[in-house]
């Protein structure tokens, strides 16, 4: 071989493996790992919530419906929606003159009756003593006796006569049986009132203090729910509030709306909780079924579905990409972070927002445990929620 010929072939050579080095080069920087977001996997806590719509509802005896037990014509009505009222407080009337008419007829009857009564007591005992003496028959003092008895009998007759008409008064004032605020009247002055088998409601009476909460919880899911279960929940009426409770009780009978079983999970809630709330208002609650404290955990964002496997992305320098591919053991899932058992050290630093070779998107995130929230239909659940 010619050394013209050797040159040419070395130049060649050369151009070649330039030309190579060029396109892995090239290849390998189309194929880097961008990591668009971190977070460092750190000691904390978990929670592992179950996610439920729920609806405020007036706790038993705290929404009462006051009727009339008389028979008449509305004469006043005391109150309007809105006003507070006491126990004991006179809310509305009935026109008693008819009454008070046959009270007063009442009382005259004792009169005269306890006059009878009287002078058959003084009178008794002068006949005892004629009978005594001999002056009159026996029969005459057996009378005398018996119109005695008559007498204090009749007198005794009035008074209970009296005493009902006096019930019968006390009903047509109609009283609030506790305190609270006037939610609902339905009575207008003038209107007659006809006392029946079932009394007509007049007022509404609500003590806003005394709410609880009912749950909506899947099938599924209420074999975790137990009572003393912290519970946390918000309403669209008080935006950014978290609200708090615990589990009282879960109702053995079920709920089937749509075809899904529900359980109604009971949370009585606090006076300082219901000064912000209302009956009927739709919530969004966490039921709390599982706490772990100071354990090792990772940001959910991290955790990422690669070949159907769960894999988080640890920032590693060294490594080609700049990442480590990590399949961790993980404990108990939670909302925003998840337990971990293995794989994985305090203080990394992995990727939460990422974008893989060949991929123009980041890659997807594991999505936190939850059940879809009930949405509510009927009469007791509001829409909307």
């Amino acid at each position: 071989m010619t050394r013209k010929k050797l040159i040419s072939l070395t130049l060649c050579l050369l151009l070649l493996a330039g030309g190579g080095y060029y396109f892995v080069k090239k290849n390998r920087a189309d194929q880097e790992t961008k990591v668009l977001a971190t977070a460092r996997v750190e000691r904390g806590s978990v929670r592992r919530e179950l996610e439920a719509t729920g609806i405020i509802k007036a706790q038993v005896g705290a929404s009462v419906k006051i009727g009339a037990q008389a028979t008449g014509a509305i004469s006043r009505v005391f109150v309007r929606v809105g006003d507070p009222v006491k126990k004991g407080q006179v809310v509305a009337e009935i026109d008693a003159r008819e009454l008070l008419a046959q009270r007063a007829e009442a009382a005259a009857k004792i009169k005269l009756a306890e006059a009878k009564a009287g002078y058959e007591s003084v009178n008794l005992p002068r006949h005892q003593s004629l009978v005594r003496q001999g002056l009159e028959a026996q029969s005459t003092l057996d009378e005398a006796l018996q119109n005695n008895r008559v007498a204090k009998a009749d007198a005794e007759a009035a008074r209970a006569a009296r005493a009902t008409l006096d019930v019968r008064i006390s009903y047509t004032k109609i009283v609030s049986p506790i305190d609270g605020v006037v939610s609902q009247v339905t009575a207008q002055e003038g209107e007659t009132v006809v006392a029946g088998l079932q009394v007509a409601n007049l007022v509404t009476v609500l003590d806003p203090a005394r709410l609880e909460m009912w749950i909506y919880v899947d099938e599924t899911d209420v074999g975790r729910v137990r009572r003393e279960l912290p519970v946390e929940f918000r309403v669209d009426s008080q935006p950014g509030r978290i609200f708090k409770g615990a589990v009282d009780r879960v109702y053995p009978d079920p709920e089937i709306r749509d075809n899904i079983v529900y359980y109604k999970a009971l949370v009585t809630l606090d006076r300082e909780e219901a000064q912000f709330l209302r009956p009927e208002m739709t919530t969004q609650c966490s039921i709390v079924v599982d706490t772990r404290e100071g354990v090792l955990t990772v940001p959910n964002q991290a955790l990422k579905w690669v070949a159907g496997q769960q894999t988080v992305f640890v920032v590693d320098k060294t490594q080609p990409g700049g990442v480590r591919w990590v399949t961790p053991k993980l404990g108990l899932p939670g909302l925003e972070k998840s337990e971990v058992l293995e794989g994985l050290a305090e203080g990394d630093e992995v990727a939460t927002q990422i974008v893989l070779s060949g991929q123009e998107k980041p890659a997807e995130t594991k999505k936190a445990e939850e059940k879809p929230a009930l949405k509510p239909t009927g009469s007791s659940v509001k829409k909307g929620s």
